[in-house]
């Protein structure tokens, strides 16, 4: 009786592990990272040496971003399971993401070893990729495409490879030619093979966006027109009902307003753009907002506390039922082309009205967007033509932006100001194009006691490539390279303002301009000159000067940005002007809700209120 006890005692045991561990993997799958996490830790209080609990525990680590815990399970479920391989290629994907990218090689390539797995090679890519080895990860995804003629992630990852700084024009070029090749190419593919399943497209879709093609400087907007066709596309063939035509419903008492980004949290477009969903009107209005994403941060739980409903997911599926649920008359996606999954989303008809706006400040081409709001400062007469959506100019800068908190500045040991001149450029590295290089090298002519600082890209060989470009420059002219640039490591707000503080000139980007990074700086009363591109995303600073009426630094041509940026530099009671009209009339571009009422208006007369 003894022994029977003890075999039962042990069925429902198991019988108690089977029904936790389907109901954690359950959550697991859709997104409830916190329920599943307890449940995993609940099996292993009995079952410590249990591999697919371990396994999918360290997966769901580092999905949520513990690697060090998820490193941890999945060298653990190594040792249990060996030939696993899939552990190690969760474990190679976590060490990429810390940057660890000869672990990461590794682990991809001890699955080839036993088996030649087309993921491994897309994996490889990816790392590739990462390390701004461009080449070499198309030739790993054209590896997997051997494998697997089918397989449709490693065709669009090697679409949307793209360097994320360009060693030269010509080196543009060639990826913009073959990026207009590879699309033509994967409409045919889905011609001949009609078979691919939801998990297929999904996966494929969700790898990467064409982000880095909109930062050639290029009008791309017959590109991404192509490119929105070909997702709504294959989009169709999984959420059908989802494209409809535009239908507007009657109102029940308050327009239903969604805003939907991966962005609202300590980021550049969560703090441009909190201020349209805290200040709408909530007398006509009720907010919805969307958080794709799983970082939360004090940005977050602010948006979170000022918004009627929050919603915070990542899974397809579930977001598209939560905002169906919803039954939005008004959607705003606050950026489209940063955020894989978002470009999935916006493909589809989700809300009667359906809008961007520039927190990524490209047309999205997809047909179900209708409105692209902009600023009236930022866009020229005809700037329609740039446009798949109807174009809608707010006034003045679009935004709503809060005046900066400068008692946070602090002195910092790593910035030390000398007796140069300090030309500072805030932007990315790789909004910096190799055809404005020269620029530099044209103010160093005349003005020999002076420096140029940068900030650092988060990856290391980003920064290394950038470097090399301008060293060339250097050699060219037989220039010192540690005597004319300086880069600065990537920082906090308070030092990032005390950078500011610390030069003399702001050189703005072009074709790409400042914006966020351009108001901190006026806040700090900082002269900058830029020169307006033919495309709204390099006319962001141009608008605010135009604000400030400050068009003394405004270029017409890159001759004249040189001309004014060496005036600044040199003729300190120009620059001093400059500071004290920036000083006088800055309470123009902070904290403005022109944008904001009249955003409110339109859609009341959209919806006849």
């Amino acid at each position: 009786m003894k022994v029977i006890r003890e075999i039962y005692k042990m069925y429902l045991s198991i019988q108690d592990l089977k029904h936790n561990f389907d109901l954690a993997l359950k959550h697991h799958q859709q997104g409830n990272f916190k329920e599943a996490e307890k449940l995993y830790n609940k099996i292993l209080k009995n079952f410590p040496d249990h591999f697919q609990t371990i396994f999918h525990l360290g997966t769901l680590f580092a999905q949520i971003k513990k690697y060090k815990a998820a490193i941890i399970s999945l060298k653990k479920a190594i040792q249990i399971n060996p030939g696993y391989l899939n552990t190690y290629n969760n474990l190679g994907n976590v060490y990429r993401e810390i940057g660890s990218n000869q672990e990461a090689i590794s682990c991809y390539q001890k699955i080839i070893k036993t088996d030649s797995n087309y993921i491994a090679y897309i994996n490889i890519g990816g790392v590739f990729k990462d390390l701004g080895k461009h080449s070499e990860a198309i030739k790993m995804f054209q590896k997997a495409n051997e494998i697997n003629p089918n397989h449709l992630s490693a065709y669009w990852l090697s679409l949307n490879t793209f360097p994320v700084i360009y060693k030269n024009i010509k080196e543009l070029g060639i990826y913009r030619n073959r990026f207009i090749e590879n699309i033509n190419k994967l409409h045919q593919l889905i011609l001949k093979n009609k078979n691919h399943t939801k998990n297929e497209i999904l996966e494929a879709l969700q790898t990467s966006t064409n982000f880095y093609l909109h930062y050639q400087g290029k009008d791309d907007l017959v590109l991404q027109t192509q490119y929105a066709k070909f997702i709504e596309k294959l989009t169709k063939k999984i959420y059908p009902q989802f494209h409809r035509k535009k239908i507007k419903k009657k109102l029940s008492k308050k327009i239903k307003i969604g805003f939907i980004s991966s962005s609202f949290k300590n980021h550049t477009v969560g703090h441009l753009f909190k201020n349209w969903i805290f200040k709408i009107n909530r007398n006509f209005f009720s907010t919805f907002v969307y958080f794709v994403g799983n970082k939360l941060d004090q940005t977050t739980d602010k948006i979170k506390k000022n918004s009627d409903c929050f919603f915070n997911h990542t899974h397809i599926d579930v977001l598209i039922n939560q905002i169906s649920k919803d039954k939005l008359n008004v959607l705003i996606y606050i950026d489209i082309g940063m955020e894989p999954a978002i470009q999935v989303l916006t493909s589809l008809r989700l809300a009667d009205i359906q809008c961007t706006t520039l927190g990524h400040p490209v047309s999205s081409g997809f047909k179900h967007i209708d409105y692209f709001f902009s600023s009236e400062l930022m866009e020229k007469n005809d700037s329609q033509k740039n446009y798949s959506e109807k174009l809608i100019k707010l006034p003045n800068l679009a935004i709503d932006f809060d005046l900066p908190n400068l008692s946070t500045t602090q002195t910092s040991k790593n910035i030390k100001k000398t007796n140069k001149i300090i030309f500072l450029n805030l932007q990315s590295l790789f909004k910096l194009l190799p055809s404005h290089d020269h620029i530099y090298f044209d103010i160093i002519k005349k003005i020999n006691n002076c420096q140029f600082w940068f900030v650092e890209d988060l990856k290391k060989s980003i920064t290394t490539l950038f470097k090399n470009r301008i060293a060339k420059f250097c050699r060219y002219y037989d220039l010192s390279f540690d005597k004319y640039f300086l880069f600065h490591q990537k920082m906090k707000q308070p030092d990032f303002f005390n950078l500011i503080k610390q030069s003399d000139v702001i050189l703005d980007s072009l074709e790409w301009s400042g914006g966020k990074t351009s108001l901190d700086a006026i806040a700090l009363h900082k002269p900058m000159v830029t020169l307006p591109g033919k495309l709204m995303r390099g006319r962001h600073t141009y608008g605010i000067l135009k604000l400030l009426n400050l068009e003394q630094t405004i270029a017409s041509s890159k001759k004249e940005y040189v001309k004014i940026a060496i005036k600044l530099a040199t003729d300190k009671n120009f620059r001093n002007m400059i500071s004290n009209k920036i000083k006088i009339n800055k309470n123009r571009i902070y904290n403005d809700e022109t944008p904001i009422r009249f955003l409110e208006q339109f859609f009341k007369n959209e919806f006849k209120i």
